[in-house]
């Protein structure tokens, strides 16, 4: 919903649009135009959402979970036609009760048996399946002079890891993987009256996809994660339902794996920018976890999460009332001069947890996985974070980018069998940065 209605004294961003081809082209030229005056909470006429800038208020938002809701946060940033919302409604699909849309105790409620199932030793044991799929897929691009980095890599791998996860039959990955994007399409778009409907039909047989799926197993558990929530459910079935596990699923299959696309492609781009960055991962592999916190933070690929306030609140001196919608802007906090020292350099060797400039403490990067929850426990997204596999051989050191990378660009990491044509407003908060699409081996 767009509107001009904004509490007195907030500063308003007349020009500020995420979903404007212009934004979506770079977001961070829109970031260094100062919107809204520079203010840390601006209003922004064109979505109808407070803008939250800062990392300090952000991160009093993901803390307060009792007046700042979930419940927006999967919500269309754009109106749904009438027929598109009967369709939705019919084929089950809601906010809730994802996990990623719901507040404590319900949160919780779900959170608990997701924990059990989606264990350290699961995720851990995947490891050697990931590193064996990474070094497959890295093969395969064989003796190409230039390739496609998100075809050939940052879309298939976890993808692929996330579906044999859940259990989603091999034959059925292709399928799954054009829903997904569908559902950024209708979650973070505005797409036009007439794509809504087919983009809602195709979301409700997502919807019943996943809900077949819980029965399937009911019938024929196998070694997957939904055999193991389902296990769960027959210990107290009042507690955690056959439908609330198909919404598990139904919220695993998107955020499992598009953010990751995202990360892989926005970290590699960032590496090749500048080859001393590449040289020293090359070198250094010990440096790839820094590299991949660097990332997050510089380039991260949730640029956006949201939340609704369930009473009137004061955030950043601007008065807000019960049932004001916040668009919290994290890749604006990871390049707030107040929480980070030089946030506009990407440095691979950049402290953690000390002081690095006067009265300056480095932050970690802001993520909704890092919302305050109980410990060993996953996200509002249903995520835990398991160690990580080791670095893939594969098309080695020699890589840079094509001349067309070296400026920011549309995300297309969908690119490789994208479920619709990508519009340019169509904004996807698991991406907006610039993901590399073409890599060339230097010397080829």
């Amino acid at each position: 919903m767009t509107t001009t209605a904004t509490v007195p004294g907030c500063p308003v961003g007349e020009s500020f649009d995420p979903l404007s081809p212009e934004f979506l082209a770079d977001p961070y030229a829109a970031l260094a135009r100062r919107p809204g005056q520079g203010s840390p909470v601006f209003f922004a006429p064109s979505i109808g959402y407070y803008v939250v800038a800062s990392y300090d208020a952000i991160d009093a938002v993901f803390r307060d979970t009792a007046t700042y809701s979930a419940a927006v946060a999967q919500a269309p940033l754009a109106p749904i036609v009438p027929e598109a919302q009967q369709i939705l409604l019919a084929g089950g699909h809601k906010p809730q009760p994802s996990m990623v849309s719901l507040d404590e105790p319900e949160h919780a409620r779900l959170r608990k048996p997701a924990a059990r199932a989606f264990s350290m030793k699961r995720v851990t044991a995947m490891i050697p399946t990931i590193e064996a799929t990474a070094a497959r897929l890295l093969d395969a691009v064989g003796d190409q002079t230039e390739f496609d980095l998100v075809a050939a890599l940052a879309f298939p791998l976890p993808a692929n890891i996330v579906f044999s996860l859940m259990g989603v039959p091999e034959q059925d990955y292709a399928r799954v993987k054009q829903w997904c994007g569908y559902r950024a399409a209708l979650s973070f778009g505005r797409p036009a009256a007439e794509d809504q409907v087919e983009i809602a039909t195709t979301m409700a047989a997502y919807r019943r996809y996943m809900r077949d799926l819980v029965d399937d197993k009911v019938r024929e558990p196998g070694d997957d994660l939904a055999s193991d929530l389902i296990a769960i459910h027959r210990e107290a079935p009042e507690r955690l339902t056959l439908d609330e596990i198909a919404s598990i699923l139904f919220s695993l299959s998107f955020a499992g794996h598009e953010t990751t696309t995202g990360l892989i492609g926005n970290t590699v781009r960032r590496l090749l920018e500048d080859p001393a960055r590449w040289a020293a991962i090359v070198l250094h592999p010990d440096l790839i976890p820094a590299a991949v916190e660097e990332s997050l933070r510089y380039d991260p690929s949730v640029a956006v999460w949201r939340r609704v306030t369930t009473r009137p609140v004061t955030l950043a001196g601007v008065d807000l009332p019960e049932g004001a919608r916040l668009f919290l802007w994290l890749a604006a906090a990871g390049r707030d001069e107040a929480a980070f020292d030089k946030p506009g350099d990407f440095d691979l060797h950049r402290p953690s947890g000390r002081r690095t400039a006067p009265g300056l403490r480095q932050r970690p990067a802001l993520l909704p996985g890092r919302e305050p929850r109980q410990a060993g426990g996953p996200d509002r997204g249903g995520r835990t974070s398991p160690p990580l596999p080791q670095p893939a051989t594969g098309p080695g050191p020699a890589l840079r980018l094509p001349p067309q990378h070296l400026v920011p660009r549309p995300p297309d990491h969908e690119g490789a069998n994208p479920p619709v044509e990508r519009r340019p407003d169509e904004v996807n908060e698991a991406n907006w940065a610039s993901s590399p699409a073409r890599l060339i081996r230097s010397g080829r």
